[in-house]
């Protein structure tokens, strides 16, 4: 039996590549559409697009406990995280009229509103730790309650406190923050998302690009065998590359937009790697399946996640600090 050449194996792998590399784009196309559609719309349309991720995700995550004889309380938990994010866009339009009120600059927050809010998730959370509680009376012996119980509580802050930082950030005006008053509209309405989703998939891509082509050094061969060093360098490179890209488009300077590059690809990386843990911990290779291959909403979105309250808080204090 005669063997392919070296030369064969080599383009057919590149090939291979180029169309995962092509499903990936493709399904970034299709979010993003969703996303930043609605998005620059804003209002309540945002809202509804990014409660349907939280509660995809948040039942992704639930569905595959239930492997470890882990059962949460499913229906409260999704409910809780719907909460926090009515929580958070009620807060945002609030804010907004009391900024029209009172005349305020463009992007101050009303520390009032904000208080009001903070207090308001602190017991969407309160309620869903004694409802998990209660819920445990109910459970069969032979189950774990702490572990049930836990693990609700830990997918309403996972996946719903995260998410809800989506709806905060649609309402930042980054151009004006960095001196822009004459920016494009889209770049007013969605340049805060834009920032972050930008420099963490293209990190994604770059990490993934590097690391099937150079990757030889393991990151955490325990944790996730495939990751390699090259490709958390490619990936660092390439959160960089999208921040400068994004930044420098918002009104940024190419020194603050390369530092927070910096940032995004070093903690996109450890949410990646976080979600590894638990996916190797319940056995699974993706948490969910409506993107075919590629997973499913919680395993697109574990860098963005991580980044997005980071981001957003760094974007606040520059808010707070402005006269």
């Amino acid at each position: 039996m005669t063997r392919a050449p070296a030369g064969a194996d080599s383009g057919g792998r590149r090939v291979k590549l180029l169309f995962q590399v092509l499903a990936r784009f493709s399904v970034a196309v299709l979010i993003l559409g969703a996303l930043f559609g609605s998005g620059y719309v804003g209002g309540w349309p945002f809202f509804v697009c990014i409660a349907a991720m939280t509660v995809i995700a948040l039942y992704e995550y639930y569905s595959v406990l239930p492997t470890k004889n882990i059962y949460p309380s499913v229906r409260l938990g999704i409910s809780c995280a719907l909460a926090l994010l009515v929580i958070a866009q009620l807060s945002e339009d609030l804010r907004r009229a009391v900024l029209r009120m009172e005349g305020a600059p463009l992007g101050l927050s009303d520390l009032n509103v904000i208080n009001g809010a903070l207090h308001m998730t602190l017991i969407v959370l309160l309620v869903c730790v004694a409802g998990t509680l209660i819920a445990q009376f109910r459970m069969s012996e032979g189950q774990s309650q702490v572990a049930n119980a836990a693990t609700t509580v830990f997918g309403v802050v996972y996946v719903g406190l995260m998410f809800s930082f989506a709806l905060h950030m649609r309402y930042i005006d980054v151009p004006a923050l960095m001196g822009q008053e004459h920016a494009h509209e889209f770049a007013r309405r969605m340049g805060a998302l834009a920032f972050v989703i930008a420099p963490v998939w293209l990190s994604d891509s770059a990490a993934f690009l590097a690391g099937n082509l150079l990757g030889k050094i393991k990151l955490a061969p325990i944790i996730s065998p495939g990751k390699t060093l090259e490709g958390a360098i490619g990936g660092l490179l390439g959160a960089v590359a999208g921040a400068l890209i994004i930044g420098i488009w918002l009104g940024m300077s190419p020194a603050r937009a390369a530092a927070l590059g910096v940032v995004m690809g070093t903690v996109g990386p450890l949410g990646d790697l976080g979600k590894s843990v638990l996916k190797r911990d319940l056995g699974i290779k993706d948490f969910g399946t409506i993107f075919g291959p590629h997973g499913g909403v919680l395993d697109r979105f574990d860098a963005i996640l991580f980044n997005m309250p980071l981001i957003y808080w760094y974007f606040w204090f520059l808010v707070m600090a402005s006269p």
